[in-house]
């Protein structure tokens, strides 16, 4: 009778180890999202490779310096993001993270990126606050990438890598030390947001004029001194900031069909773009800092009520 109640514990207490371990591995397979960021990691826990169906993984604002080897192993795995770090980013950690579809490291300091890169299979690339001013020439080969940051980096120029980039919908190149956009970036005829602000920028190329598909062209605090007439036909062009300039006039925009913001704020304009307060659509106009001067009647009917912001 003994040996029998034994032998019924043992068969409970497999079942139950059983039961627990289906229910742990149950709770791991839910988890799609996890958020780790600000908990003062110094590596990616071993546990995630136990999430299978893992899809997003965020650990901005850690001490983590290498991606391990199973991050590669997590087939669902489509963003990763490691912002604010301390990484090292080697080949290893390029490999590792090669299935990764958005990879975002941001401000962690890197000076240099390995010449594996092109292995990357992402199309969303995050390589913001970094201290980066070259790249190697297998980046060339990231020709699926169609989002691309490079804010706040140390580029005179934008690098000739990337030239091939046909499926560029967003880049994004704030604060470096670009003097001037070379001509093969108005072949990105998919491109619809354009960032090029605070560089040391002194005039908009022809060739950009193919960009029919563009929707936000930010290009304020840098050296330029005239905004090219063609600026007019650009019909998806919704948002233009070319504040803080050296711009002495603008072209009439007034029939742009899509444009509602204009900032052209800090500049030398003497014209007030009166056309502008008056076309429809228009959700912005931000003037201020030029030399016109408003007469007291023009200033009392700007400050009218009016579904236009005007900040002049």
């Amino acid at each position: 009778m003994k040996w029998c109640i034994k032998i019924l514990i043992v068969l409970l207490t497999v079942l139950l180890l059983f039961s627990c371990g289906m229910q742990r591995s149950t709770s791991y397979d839910n988890i799609e999202s996890l958020n780790l960021s600000n908990q003062g990691l110094k590596r990616i826990p071993r546990s995630i490779k136990r999430c299978k169906n893992l899809v997003h993984l965020d650990l901005e604002h850690n001490q983590i310096r290498h991606i391990p080897r199973f991050i590669e192993k997590l087939d669902s795995l489509r963003s990763l993001d490691l912002n604010y770090n301390d990484l090292k980013l080697t080949k290893a950690d390029i490999r590792h993270a090669a299935k990764v579809k958005k990879l975002s490291i941001g401000g962690n300091n890197i000076e240099k990126l390995p010449e594996n890169i092109g292995i990357l299979q992402c199309t969303n690339l995050n390589l913001g606050k970094n201290k980066l001013s070259s790249l190697p020439a297998s980046f060339a080969d990231l020709k699926q990438v169609h989002h691309l940051i490079f804010y706040e980096n140390e580029f005179v120029t934008i690098p000739e890598e990337i030239a091939g980039f046909e499926n560029l919908q967003h880049l994004d190149f704030y604060k470096n030390h670009i003097k001037e956009i070379p001509d093969f970036v108005g072949n990105y005829e998919n491109l619809r947001y354009l960032y090029l602000s605070y560089n040391e920028i002194e005039e908009i190329p022809d060739r950009l004029r193919n960009l029919k598909n563009l929707n936000y062209f930010y290009i304020h605090h840098n050296k330029i001194l005239t905004i090219p007439n063609w600026i007019v036909e650009m019909d998806s062009l919704e948002r233009f900031g070319v504040g803080y300039n050296k711009l002495i006039s603008m072209p009439d925009m007034s029939e742009m069909p899509s444009l509602i913001e204009l900032n052209c704020e800090g500049n030398l304009l003497e014209e007030f773009p009166w056309k502008l307060v008056e076309k429809p659509g228009m959700q912005f106009l931000i003037v201020r800092d030029n030399l016109f001067e408003l007469k007291e009647e023009e200033i009392e009917f700007l400050s009218q009520p009016r579904t236009l912001v005007i900040i002049f």
